[in-house]
């Protein structure tokens, strides 16, 4: 009966691989069993060789993924990655001696038909033993931005404030209407404040100046007494990172002091918090309630959700939401909050 399934199996196998073609563009590392069998893609993968400030690390591409060394090497997460992991391996923070061998490229997601968006990989890691080997898938998408936008309605005490949610799909999580925090990456080339200041005024129609934001991350590092910001650079590997002239990356890596690991145990992901009150006049509190925004034309369907502030914590999923909220209580209670 194998000839019956066997078409199935092919159909399957190509239309999975001809998602590159679909946007964004995904690219597979491990192509399925029956595409293996045509001689069309027996061919080698090839090996690069990272500039000598990371110590001029090999990294396998396979021949299926279209990856150029320039594009790697230039891509602003996996730069600011490879920098940090270097230089926490040459710490004093490295016991056991471990030691990045190589890398190989496991799949890669354009934004568009160039820019890259998400790049997996898997990096060897060991130790001078070559007995311990640590766990080295990584998926690499750069810096965010989370912000906790705030209503208050004028004429009423300082503390009555609303937070507003932004329901929208995410497939990811399995659900049409997730209620967050608005939230959004860092582009290759902007400020944290920027982007969120950007965010605001896609997500939540609002338009705000940088400096009206408040650094909820940069005002929780300055207020601990048991995390300074030499132990902070430490902990991200960033106390012996490369020089700005070898590390163009490097004013990005800076500013991550601040932020806050989303998943660590996958995620390069660094997200610093911000956050805004904006004033408006009682009567038009209930006008924000399901008030449609997002861009339209590149998929973004948003509907905003007012809730209490000291209901937010059991209001939302969103682990983004939390670590805002827990941030603002932390900085109110501890004085420190410029509001």
């Amino acid at each position: 009966m194998k000839h019956l399934y066997q078409p199935l199996i092919s159909s399957v196998a190509i239309s999975r691989y001809t998602l590159q073609s679909s946007k964004p563009s995904i690219y597979h590392t491990r192509l399925p069993r029956a595409l293996h069998r045509s001689t069309r893609f027996r061919t080698m993968s090839s090996t690069i060789a990272l500039p000598s400030i990371y110590n001029s690390i090999s990294v396998k591409i396979p021949p299926h993924i279209p990856l150029t060394q320039t594009e790697l090497v230039e891509f602003p997460a996996f730069k600011s990655w490879i920098s940090r992991l270097t230089s926490s391996l040459r710490s004093d923070n490295n016991p056991d001696g471990y030691t990045l061998r190589h890398l190989e490229i496991l799949s890669v997601v354009r934004f568009g038909s160039t820019r890259i968006g998400f790049l997996m990989l898997n990096a060897e890691v060991r130790d001078a033993d070559d007995k311990v080997s640590l766990p080295g898938t990584v998926l690499l998408r750069g810096p965010s931005v989370g912000i906790l936008a705030l209503l208050h309605p004028e004429g009423t005490p300082k503390n009555n404030l609303y937070v507003i949610l932004v329901l929208q799909p995410r497939l990811a999580g399995a659900t049409t209407s997730m209620a967050e925090i608005p939230a959004g990456m860092l582009d290759d080339h902007g400020s944290f404040a920027g982007a969120a200041a950007k965010e605001i005024e896609e997500e939540v129609g609002i338009t705000i100046s940088e400096d009206k934001l408040i650094n909820l991350s940069e005002l929780a590092i300055q207020s601990s007494p048991l995390l300074d910001k030499d132990q902070t650079k430490e902990s991200i590997g960033l106390a012996n990172a490369p020089p700005i002239s070898e590390s163009p990356n490097q004013e990005t890596q800076k500013q991550n002091l601040d932020g806050l690991f989303s998943s660590a145990g996958l995620l390069d992901e660094v997200i610093t918090y911000h956050a805004f009150v904006h004033e408006i006049p009682e009567d038009e509190l209930e006008q924000w309630k399901g008030r449609l925004t997002g861009l339209r034309d590149k998929g973004e369907r948003i509907t905003l959700k007012l809730v209490k502030f000291d209901e937010l914590w059991k209001a939302t999923r969103d682990s983004k939401a939390l670590c805002a909220w827990a941030l603002w209580k932390g900085l109110e209670e501890a004085a420190r909050l410029p509001y």
